[in-house]
């Protein structure tokens, strides 16, 4: 065998490799953005920016915590939040079919408890809106259940 029919051979596998990959690449049905409304959302971020600077000049942070023995995600407000009204989401990067939402309320107390028991193992991302005296705060934050 020489030379020119390994160069050949070589750009053969190549070919057959590259028309391997395409053809996964077509078959792939999972093809999507991270949400469905990706780009309406995108326009609007500046907003979501605003919201997140409110939530930061906050005298104390929103604290999120999981408690694995409980089966529950604890999320505390500052004392100065309570009567506030919001929305509750959970994230789930690898499944957007797993995503849901509860609604926030703290008109008792400033504290919200949120039963996670029945949630698939892994990350997700907890992300908090709410309004209260007409401002709108937003927070988020990555636990691991």
């Amino acid at each position: 065998m020489n030379f020119g029919h390994k160069i050949g051979i070589v750009y053969t596998l190549f070919v057959i490799f590259m028309i391997t990959l395409v053809t996964l690449c077509v078959k792939q049905k999972d093809i999507s953005l991270v949400s469905n409304d990706y780009y309406k959302q995108e326009i609007a971020y500046q907003a979501e920016i605003e919201k997140q600077r409110n939530a930061e000049q906050l005298a104390t942070p929103v604290q999120i915590s999981y408690a694995g023995e409980k089966q529950e995600v604890s999320i505390s407000f500052p004392a100065e939040q309570k009567g506030a009204v919001g929305k509750v989401k959970f994230y789930r990067p690898s499944d957007a079919k797993k995503d849901f939402t509860v609604d926030l309320a703290l008109q008792q107390n400033t504290v919200q408890n949120i039963e996670v028991n029945k949630l698939v193992k892994g990350l997700w991302v907890v992300k908090i809106e709410w309004e209260k005296a007409g401002k709108v705060y937003q927070t988020e934050e990555k636990i691991v259940l």
